[in-house]
């Protein structure tokens, strides 16, 4: 079928935009998205899953419209004629075409959206395909008894109609008349035989009437070829004379024409020759590489028209002026590549820059830090060591004190400051004042120094002491002894 039917035309929506002034804007779809309809036609759209029919009244901003996937016109006309066209075989060589001629009407606008019935004669073909014995109708039948056929044809479709009429969703459809034609090559092969007996008679006609024809100019030329030969006879040997000098003559001015004429074609060529050679030799030298003087030569030589000489000077000044800008733009790419490629080095550099100062003042830092913790470390061992000393000397003094106080003790209490001229308050007034100051570079202090030079004078005197009250008690008897109140101990009272 050359129209489309029943689907006239189908459409795709998109999202609907928004359209209108400022203050009227609204969603809404263009005119021309809405297919224009016929009296005949009604408009399906598709919303979702539900399928709307419209009769030409809906607008584009209506909601159906708007929320519309897609719209389908559908053509309703009553009784549409739909013509099926199909083969079975025959007895013969060959089949029977049988067209048949169904009536469609569509009920359900929607129903024939919805199932997507566009191919009618397909749908209508399978249908009369799938009647019982219908392929079966004519195998019986010569390929000249068409009618017989189609009688048959016709009333088992007609019965099968009754039976189980064809079903199409949404369609109406009603069996209509039957023709069942003869074959192409049937009728062709027998248009052939026709033509050929039309021929042969024709053919032989001519023949006879040829014959008779001949018959009549062979009797005729006979009469005629025995005068003709009387005559042959005479001048056969004058006219052979006359040709064997004709034909020697002929030969030999022949001969001669051909050579001048071959002479004078090759001189003529030569000059051709050297002629194109010198243009040719002229024109590159003057045309050279240069296209446009190619083309004016052309134009001159009538190879081109001036329309296509323009067209070419046209299209080559706008190749030139394309491959200029193309030039300038990659000219302009290398140098924005350029730019970019300084920027990118520069701020590379700033970067590295950058990351070598963070990471001098981070090793700055941490070598600040190590110095500090390394003074911090040696002021807490100076501290460390200054109070160890300290408290040697503490210990050493007290050591000292009461190494002094001891021997001042055990000398007061063996009486060795009896015979001492200073008197032993001195001494005990020297014992209270020991003090002791600490040195630095590890040598002896100043108050072991004088601890140890009291020590040994203590024990010097102590000795010498001793051996005077040796000596008195030599001298002297028990009894001179009086160990009482003595000055030295009154003095220790003190």
């Amino acid at each position: 079928m050359a129209e489309n039917y029943p689907l006239v035309e189908q459409r795709e929506y998109t999202r609907a935009g928004k359209r209108g002034g400022f203050l009227s804007r609204r969603v809404s779809r263009t005119d021309d998205e809405l297919p224009t309809v016929a009296a005949h036609h009604v408009r399906v759209f598709r919303v979702g899953e539900e399928y709307v029919e419209d009769h030409g009244q809906l607008r584009s901003d209506d909601r159906t419209v708007v929320d519309a996937s897609s719209v389908t016109v559908v053509d309703r006309r009553v009784e549409k004629p739909v013509v099926v066209e199909t083969s079975i075989p025959s007895g013969e060589v060959g089949d029977f075409t049988v067209r048949t001629t169904f009536y469609c009407t569509v009920v359900d606008a929607c129903a024939v959206v919805r199932d997507g019935v566009t191919d009618v004669e397909a749908l209508l073909l399978g249908h009369l395909r799938s009647v019982p014995g219908f392929t079966e109708d004519g195998s019986d039948r010569p390929i000249v008894d068409s009618l017989a056929v189609r009688d048959r044809i016709d009333a088992r479709l007609t019965a099968y109609q009754e039976m189980r009429p064809a079903v199409l969703s949404g369609m109406r459809v009603r069996h209509g008349a039957v023709e069942v034609l003869t074959p192409a090559e049937l009728a062709e092969a027998l248009a052939k035989e026709e033509e050929s007996r039309r021929v042969l008679d024709w053919t032989r006609e001519r023949e006879e009437r040829e014959q008779e024809a001949n018959l009549r100019r062979a009797l005729l030329e006979t009469e005629l070829e025995i005068r003709r030969e009387e005559l042959r006879n005479m001048s056969a040997v004058s006219r052979e004379r006359n040709r064997q000098e004709e034909e020697r003559l002929r030969n030999r001015y022949q001969r001669d024409e051909d050579a001048v004429q071959q002479e004078h074609e090759l001189e003529r060529q030569r000059a051709r020759n050297r002629a194109t050679r010198a243009e040719l030799i002229d024109d590159l030298q003057i045309v050279g590489t240069d296209p446009s003087a190619a083309d004016f030569l052309a134009m001159r030589s009538g190879d081109i028209s001036s329309d296509d000489l323009a067209q070419r000077l046209d299209g080559r000044r706008r190749a030139d002026h394309e491959a200029a800008l193309q030039r300038l733009s990659v000219d302009r790419e290398d140098e924005r590549w350029k730019l970019e490629r300084d920027d990118r080095r520069y701020e590379l550099t700033r970067a590295d820059r950058r990351e070598d100062a963070i990471e001098e003042r981070r090793a700055e830092l941490r070598r600040w830090e190590a110095e500090r913790e390394d003074e911090l470390r040696s002021r807490q061992e100076a501290r460390a060591d200054a109070e160890r000393r300290r408290c040697d000397d503490r210990e050493w003094a007290g050591e000292v004190l009461k190494a002094k106080t001891a021997l001042t003790k055990e000398a007061f209490a063996r009486g060795l400051f009896d015979g001492v001229a200073s008197g032993p308050g001195e001494f005990i007034n020297g014992v209270s004042e020991v003090t002791v100051k600490p040195q630095s570079d590890g040598d002896a202090l100043p108050g072991q120094e004088e601890a140890s030079g009291e020590l040994e004078g203590a024990a010097r005197t102590s000795a010498s002491g001793a051996r005077a009250r040796r000596t008195a008690a030599a001298d002297l008897d028990d009894d001179d002894l009086d160990l009482g109140g003595t000055d030295s101990e009154a003095s220790l009272g003190h």
